[in-house]
């Protein structure tokens, strides 16, 4: 069935009313959670029941995963962040970040960062809900995913200090049976680690950025085959 609609969608613009309708349509079923995040996990990542994680010591933060209208499709809004001595220089990634004294919850935290990294506000999209939360080991981040629809397409720009572009992906090109590709990274420590990456319109996008992207294309494959 998945491999049925992997060549329709494929083949065919995501309709953004489609995936939209499609991922609403879940909003009141289980997420698939971490064993969809590890389809996209680096090799040799435990998962969290293994890593015996002590949540008074995490870091919190908060990401908006955000779809936009583009011309009748659905597209993926994206960033690079800027190359600084950091774990997670230069890497593809949602607009967001850690939570600050002033944030009421996490949900106020993504929007908070969307609005600051690439000046979209909450007037411009709608939340649909939390995702699965996921623990960065290298830096020690527990992050909350929310999922956003934006009825329009964006007028973005980029906070230049954070972000060094934006990109706007048809969610379509990561259903592709050859987007996810294991691959060797270099990690700004000068590590080298394998890693099942999405490979798509030139970015390498890989880590925890492509297990969150990895839930939202099980609920909609899952949803998408129920219909």
């Amino acid at each position: 069935m998945f491999a049925t609609l992997f060549n329709f969608v494929v083949n065919n613009k995501m309709k953004y009313q489609e995936f939209k309708s499609t991922l609403i349509s879940a909003s009141n079923k289980t997420l698939p959670g971490e064993s969809a995040q590890m389809d996209l996990a680096p090799m040799g990542r435990n998962s969290l029941s293994e890593m015996d994680l002590d949540l008074n010591s995490v870091r919190k933060a908060a990401v908006l995963a955000l779809f936009e209208n583009h011309q009748g499709s659905a597209r993926l809004i994206l960033t690079s962040r800027q190359v600084y001595a950091g774990a997670h220089s230069g890497q593809i990634s949602f607009p967001g970040g850690s939570i600050e004294d002033d944030d009421a919850n996490l949900e106020e935290t993504a929007i908070r960062e969307t609005e600051e990294e690439i000046k979209v506000g909450p007037s411009d999209y709608k939340i649909w809900g939390a995702l699965s939360q996921l623990y960065i080991p290298p830096s020690n981040f527990l992050v909350q995913p929310y999922l956003a629809f934006s009825d329009k397409a964006l007028v973005m720009q980029a906070e230049e200090r954070e972000v060094a572009a934006i990109h706007q992906i048809p969610f379509e090109h990561f259903l592709a049976n050859d987007a996810i590709k294991k691959t060797q990274i270099k990690l700004s420590n000068g590590f080298k680690i394998k890693s099942p990456a999405f490979k798509v319109e030139g970015l390498l996008i890989w880590g925890a950025t492509a297990m969150m992207i990895s839930e939202i294309r099980q609920i909609f494959l899952r949803e998408k085959a129920t219909l």
